[in-house]
């Protein structure tokens, strides 16, 4: 009996290799101080600064702060300082938040204030410039079309507050507050612009001057005069259209209540209020004579 020859069996397949996936990337964390950006205004924006952020967005490229302490306001501006002009004003469509650059829209005043038929705004900026130009200034902008786009900018005025009044030829003039601090000496000044005219033409109204009594000697007595307010009535039938202004004028005397506030506030005492003293409260009226408010 003879037995066939078997050939040997094939060796068994190996099983196909298996590459594993890579491991997952982990996405990048930001850079401390960079800011997160937003495609869009937030739904729950106050729509005062909504419209401030529309009209930034023709001009700069928009950014937004927010406070982390006491009132936890919202802040808007832009990434770079005015007039606004080369590539790197051009808005990119999105809004910083709580990135580095960042200049504050302050005052955001609407008028026609060089030509009666032309829809304009005053923008104040704070933080373009140093202290001997008040830290910021104001720049004019006019809608052309769908846009606004910049008409000039005015290095150094940094009104803290401005109305605009409106004359018998249609078109605006400003009327502002300025205050300063220089070392121990305040200022407070009412004054009315004409944007009209490049520079503008400025009317001083009312102008203060002040120490601070802190820096005085033991004794002293000095007296702080400051505008309290003001409102424009410019119903042209009232008895009192034109210009109303209210000043105060406070004795400060350099007392022993009066040091105690001065070395604590000194020390940054967080409770540290002035002693009071009863002002005197003046209220001054000016109509418009069709160029410039004088006084009734």
């Amino acid at each position: 009996m003879s037995c066939a020859a078997h050939a040997p069996a094939p060796p068994p397949a190996r099983p196909a290799a298996i590459t594993p996936p890579p491991a997952p990337v982990a996405a990048a964390e930001p850079t401390p101080g960079s800011p997160r950006f937003l495609d869009a205004i937030p739904a729950d924006l106050a729509p005062e600064l909504a419209q401030q952020i529309g009209f930034l967005s023709d001009l700069c490229n928009v950014a937004m702060q927010y406070e982390t302490t006491g009132a936890h306001r919202i802040h808007v501006g832009c990434r770079t300082c005015p007039p606004f002009e080369g590539p790197t004003a051009v808005s990119d469509g999105r809004i910083a938040v709580d990135g580095p650059d960042f200049f504050e829209l302050e005052l955001y005043v609407a008028g026609h204030f060089t030509e009666a038929n032309a829809d304009q705004r005053l923008a104040v900026f704070r933080g373009c410039e140093p202290h001997s130009s008040n830290w910021g200034g104001t720049l004019l902008a006019e809608r052309q079309g769908d846009k606004f786009r910049s008409l000039r900018y005015i290095s150094g005025l940094r009104p803290q507050t401005c109305q605009a009044y409106r004359r018998a030829d249609s078109r605006d003039v400003a009327v502002c507050e300025f205050t300063d601090t220089q070392q121990s000496i305040s200022t407070d000044t009412l004054s009315v612009l004409d944007f009209g005219i490049d520079p503008p033409k400025t009317q001083t109204l009312l102008s203060f001057t002040n120490q601070d009594p802190c820096d005085t000697a033991a004794g002293t007595r000095t007296t702080e005069e400051a505008i309290e307010s003001f409102e424009l009535n410019q119903n042209p039938a009232a008895k009192n259209n034109g210009l109303i202004v209210r000043t105060t004028r406070t004795p400060r005397t350099m007392d022993p209540p009066y040091q105690r506030y001065c070395s604590e506030n000194a020390a940054g005492s967080p409770v540290n209020e002035r002693p009071f003293s009863k002002p005197e409260v003046t209220t001054r009226q000016y109509r418009f004579d069709g160029e410039s408010f004088v006084p009734r």
